[in-house]
């Protein structure tokens, strides 16, 4: 079902992989110092004033004073020692992509890791779980193989949005704040737009399909959950699925993913014991598209191979969030 990665692709991953961990590091340093810092000078007396500004908005930090002079010449210090660093980064981060894509390190789409990295980029990917059959590809990279024969193919990306966080989601990229989640998808490319007639779907000029989905609640009467992100007339409607509490309530599950192109981002899923449970559901599931089941039956099977052989560590019996029923459907997969 699987087949081990090489000992000189484990290398490079590794590699590749403390390289990135740095960088986002820097990045997330960086963002102290974004945005600039002057003197300006206010009122009759002409009073000089240290203003901050940052995406169009001014901010005073008080009168010129030793200690306003000590922040801005700290601040410009930083942020130029910042930028030369991020700068020195992403260059070696760019050799690092294309030894991956050399190597063929990397099987997750490319779109995939555009949207991780964009949905990061906007400060908004805590409130999204990956789910599905783009999950296998966090799985066998954790578990250093690569699953055999087609069980990854798949021309749809399934974000499960987290929407019991009450939160309101205001984003640092003006995309998502005016446009919502189709803005940032747009970034990653202009031709994606969300579906007439299936809002919860959208789709670029190459057939690949995006779906947002979020949780039904156990009492229909008791659903008052916003369908939308933001309030915009052509985004996305989430599509209402039940018992997507299994998966919101079971451990998630963060691994460091390589796109074919060699492009690293960080996926953050469900637990590979909840996959094989909530596949082995659907597989038996009355209602289930007929064509989808003995697939759902052949994923949960190829991850608990995995979870078996090479992840003994994970044990189902910390899986609380499932029924029994569906517990005692895992013997049927032995």
């Amino acid at each position: 079902m699987f087949q081990d990665i090489s000992e000189i692709s484990t290398k490079q991953f590794i590699d590749a992989g403390q390289l990135w961990g740095v960088l986002q590091d820097a990045e997330r340093r960086g963002a102290k110092y974004t945005g600039s810092m002057y003197w300006r000078k206010t009122g009759a007396a002409k009073t000089e004033y240290l203003i901050k500004e940052l995406n169009g908005i001014e901010k005073s930090l008080g009168c010129r004073s030793p200690d306003t002079e000590h922040i801005i010449t700290e601040f410009k210090r930083n942020k130029a020692e910042s930028t030369e660093r991020l700068k020195a980064l992403r260059e070696a981060m760019k050799k690092q992509q294309r030894v991956n894509f050399a190597l063929r390190i990397g099987r997750t789409p490319n779109t995939v890791i555009a949207v991780l990295n964009a949905l990061a980029n906007a400060g908004i990917a805590d409130h999204f779980l990956v789910i599905g059959t783009n999950s296998l590809y966090a799985y066998e990279t954790q578990a250093g193989v690569y699953l055999s024969g087609d069980i990854t193919a798949t021309k749809d990306f399934d974000l499960l949005w987290d929407s019991r966080k009450h939160l309101s989601l205001v984003s640092k990229d003006p995309d998502f704040n005016t446009k919502g989640l189709i803005g940032i998808l747009k970034k990653v490319d202009k031709t994606f737009s969300v579906l007439d007639d299936e809002s919860y779907r959208a789709a670029n000029s190459e057939g690949y399909m995006i779906d947002l989905i979020k949780r039904r609640p156990a009492s229909f009467f008791d659903d008052h959950e916003k369908q939308q992100l933001r309030k915009v007339e052509d985004d996305f409607w989430a599509c209402k699925i039940v018992n997507m509490d299994w998966l919101l309530s079971a451990p998630k599950f963060k691994q460091l993913v390589v796109g074919v192109n060699g492009h690293m981002a960080e996926m953050t899923t469900t637990d590979p014991r909840a996959f094989v449970l909530f596949k082995t559901y659907l597989s038996q599931k009355d209602d289930r598209d007929a064509i989808k089941k003995p697939r759902d039956l052949e994923q949960a099977k190829a991850v608990l191979s995995l979870i078996e052989e090479r992840l003994p560590h994970l044990s189902f019996d910390q899986i609380q969030v499932f029924p029994e029923r569906v517990k005692k459907l895992l013997s049927s997969l032995r």
